[in-house]
């Protein structure tokens, strides 16, 4: 009973100091939009619990939650011990004292490190309780959204509405993003890079600077493959920014010149290809059990396999599961989020008003990152389930740049949800 008492306390504490933060930075919320995004976020995260734990016997937040109990007790009594895992020297000390294999086991093990440590830090104030743990969990990281949304009301003040509903209501973007897993922490820190870069490019300023940092070490941490891939996106971002270009013509030239190179290194020998890393990882999933793998070719050294393996990896990545394909309740969801991808699509090339509506350089960086990031996914994971998982920020920014170029819906929504004309 008590735990029912401490769950909503938190809830209707949480939504009110939020409230009043967003307020104070010129949001345009009430207190009904506020709720409305806290309390779809963490019925969304207590969902993912509930339904891995009672139809799949739990998974890797409910693995992190159970090694969080006796964190906190080593909390309590050994805080030094604690906290060991986080200094480098540790992972030193087990690589044998070489500093690469040191970094690389160091990166490799902070996401589970920093999870089950934070969820120690959670249960203090849960009691060890999960769904509170889930709550406290999104309370603290729904900040992403809020962060690139209030981004995209800064420079679109006349899409608040359409942002506001496709950032914090497409069901398999907020199913996926909370829980107690990455995504959410990864959509946060792009966003914090987001926005700082965006501020920086107008101000300036050393706080804008730290938070670029921070969100580009956050990336690194947790997961470093996201930040190879993020990297030439944002440097195109960055330099349109800069030069207040627009359109995708950075962004062109850089993802030419990347694709050139990578093309290049497929004919040198095996340790100087770039595609190896990608290999190393395919063949690692290979080795994984799974109920349902979708087809995907060996990816093999050399221009041709590369080239073969692109439109499986296209076609498994993006546009699949498909309606007929859906064997259960996740699985359908991701059919739906496919149909809305294909929907946006439709409506991108049927606008005649495409290339004004979408003349602003976070659009493009929307479109090269989703893409490249999804194409890499496509290429390595031949899992259905990891794949939806992996690919669900990519996808709310293809949600993002598809769905801008209609005026009409963006007058309508804001109308309906902000009253603004």
């Amino acid at each position: 009973m008590f735990a029912y008492f401490l769950f909503f306390f938190y809830l209707i504490c949480g939504t009110l100091l939020l409230h009043g933060i967003i307020r104070r930075k010129i949001f345009p919320f009430t207190i009904y939009h506020t709720a409305s995004i806290v309390l779809f976020k963490v019925f969304m995260g207590c969902l993912y619990g509930w339904l891995f734990l009672h139809f799949y016997g739990g998974d890797d937040t409910w693995n992190y939650f159970i090694e969080s109990k006796a964190e906190t007790t080593l909390l309590l009594h050994h805080p030094k011990q604690f906290f060991q895992e986080f200094i480098p020297s540790f992972s030193l000390r087990l690589s044998d004292n070489d500093p690469l294999q040191a970094f690389r086991f160091y990166v490799v093990h902070f996401e589970k490190w920093f999870l089950v440590k934070a969820l120690a830090v959670l249960n203090l104030f849960s009691g060890r309780n999960y769904y509170i743990d889930v709550l406290l969990f999104e309370l603290l990281l729904i900040w992403g959204p809020l962060l690139l949304f209030k981004l995209l009301a800064q420079i679109f003040p006349l899409r608040t509405g359409l942002h506001f509903l496709l950032i914090f209501f497409i069901p398999s973007v907020i199913f996926w993003c909370s829980g107690i897993r990455a995504e959410a922490l990864l959509l946060l820190f792009i966003a914090l890079i987001l926005y700082n870069s965006h501020a920086y490019a107008k101000n300036g300023g050393v706080f804008r600077i730290c938070g670029i940092v921070t969100g580009l070490l956050g990336l690194l941490l947790i997961r470093f493959q996201f930040l190879i891939v993020f990297i030439p996106a944002y440097l195109a971002l960055l330099i349109s920014l800069r030069n207040r270009e627009p359109g995708p013509k950075y962004f062109n030239r850089i993802f030419l010149g990347c694709s050139l190179i990578i093309l290049l290194s497929l004919f040198l020998p095996l340790p100087l290809q770039l595609s190896r890393p990608a290999i190393e990882a395919q063949q690692k999933f290979f080795m994984l059990n799974g109920n349902t793998r979708y087809g995907l070719d060996t990816l093999r050294p050399g221009p041709v396999s590369f080239i073969h393996i692109l439109p499986q990896a296209v076609a498994n990545s993006i546009f699949r599961p498909t309606p007929w394909e859906g064997k259960n309740l996740l699985q359908s969801l991701s059919s739906v989020e496919v149909l809305f991808l294909i929907a946006g699509l439709i409506n991108f090339f049927l606008s005649a008003r495409r290339k004004e509506q979408i003349s602003h350089p976070v659009y493009w960086f929307f479109l090269f990152y989703a893409l490249s990031q999804l194409v890499l996914i496509g290429i390595v994971v031949p899992f259905p389930g990891a794949i939806v998982r992996y690919r669900i920020i990519s996808m709310l920014f293809l949600f993002l740049f598809f769905y801008a170029t209609n005026p009409l819906l963006h007058e309508k929504l804001n109308a309906r949800i902000f009253r603004l004309h």
